[in-house]
């Protein structure tokens, strides 16, 4: 009686080499381009938020033919990166909400922030025909901040704003 024995065939060191570059490639292109996807997310939340203030300006102004009139801080006043690592600053809503008898600006801007979030807000409006609001943020908590600016002008009575971005190098 004659046993045969059919070879087992399986993958040689050079094979399984050849997989584990082409894994290594894969990541490296796809992990820079995941952060870039994730970041681009982060920073949307500034530009929502901003055209919200923009909206609520431009409904005040309707109203009462002025822009709102007022100066509020960076809110929340907080670091949103206290101890380094990703975080997000922490939802207060009562740091956007002044009182019947001495309203914020956030207040006539009908804006807050009710969700945890990555930018401080702050605006700046003066004599009623102008005004500034930014949004900062460290999107990675490496101290690197972005800035985006919303500037508006109600020249001739013509109410217009423009957002300013930031450059991508964070």
């Amino acid at each position: 009686m004659r046993i045969s024995r059919k070879a087992q065939r399986g993958f040689t060191l050079i094979e399984l080499m050849i997989v584990v570059a082409i894994i290594g490639i894969l990541a490296a292109v796809a992990i820079p381009a995941f952060m870039d996807y994730m970041k681009k997310g982060k920073r949307s939340e500034a530009e929502l938020n901003l055209d919200a203030i923009k909206k609520g300006n431009k409904t005040y102004f309707v109203e009462h033919a002025s822009y709102v009139v007022g100066t509020e801080g960076a809110t929340p006043a907080a670091n949103c990166c206290p101890g380094g690592g990703v975080t997000r600053c922490t939802a207060n809503p009562a740091a956007w909400e002044g009182t019947a008898t001495a309203p914020t600006a956030w207040d006539m801007l009908d804006f807050s922030v009710t969700d945890d979030h990555y930018f401080v807000y702050d605006y700046t409006g003066a004599a009623g025909t102008d005004y500034t609001a930014t949004a900062e943020g460290d999107l990675d908590c490496d101290g690197t901040t972005v800035v985006y600016t919303l500037a508006g002008t109600a020249a001739g009575g013509n109410p217009t704003s423009t957002l300013t971005k930031p450059a991508r190098a964070d």
